[in-house]
């Protein structure tokens, strides 16, 4: 009888897998789309402490650290228009602040500030952030990140969570990298769900 029902099993596998697409049953490719795609977004972990200069800066910016409306896009669709436009604030806002490290000694909050004349990295990224909901971006695919680069100095960059992958801007370069591409050490993330809060990386 066990014999019987296995040899019927499968019979009905062998049918039901015949009239599937090809595409349906193609388990290599989808492992390797898999894959691909795990590699192409950050993966967040539990949350983890704000760094208190955001902190501060959201309580002296409320409107820039508002929560996101219980309906919520967390990536977009990067269409041409929108590649275009992330290129034109990336540039511009990279052209518009002049690079000064305003930290002045230890046990100082670096103070992070928007649009500023002059400023360190936090300070391009949160102009950023806010150049591109203006521009009506989706607050919560734009997040703040931060990390540590190849010389061990702490770094600030705004990550823009697409359905292609996480893209990077950082006021180093005019170019825009996949989140895997850059020498950051990632530390943590904003929270999609409360700019206010963080995720660990």
């Amino acid at each position: 009888m066990v014999r019987y029902f296995l040899v019927f099993s499968g019979a009905v596998a062998a049918v039901l897998l015949a009239s599937l697409p090809a595409h349906a049953i193609n388990l290599g490719g989808s492992a390797g789309h898999f894959k691909k795609a795990r590699h192409s977004f950050i993966q967040e972990g539990s949350y983890a402490v704000a760094p208190m200069g955001h902190v501060m800066f959201c309580l002296a910016n409320p409107t820039e650290c508002r929560k996101p409306s219980l309906i919520r896009v967390t990536r977009v669709d990067l269409t041409g228009q929108r590649r275009a436009v992330l290129d034109e604030v990336n540039r511009a806002v990279n052209r518009a602040i002049l690079p000064v490290n305003d930290r002045s000694g230890p046990g100082i909050i670096d103070q992070w500030s928007l649009a500023p004349a002059s400023g360190d990295c936090e300070d391009f990224a949160i102009t950023k952030r806010h150049r591109l909901i203006q521009a009506g971006w989706p607050a919560s695919a734009l997040r703040l990140a931060v990390g540590r680069v190849s010389n061990g100095e702490g770094h600030a960059v705004l990550v823009v969570k697409t359905r292609d992958g996480d893209l990077v801007l950082d006021n180093r370069s005019d170019a825009i990298r996949p989140w895997k591409a850059t020498d950051i050490r990632w530390v943590s993330i904003q929270s999609a769900e409360d700019p206010r809060f963080w995720r660990s990386l």
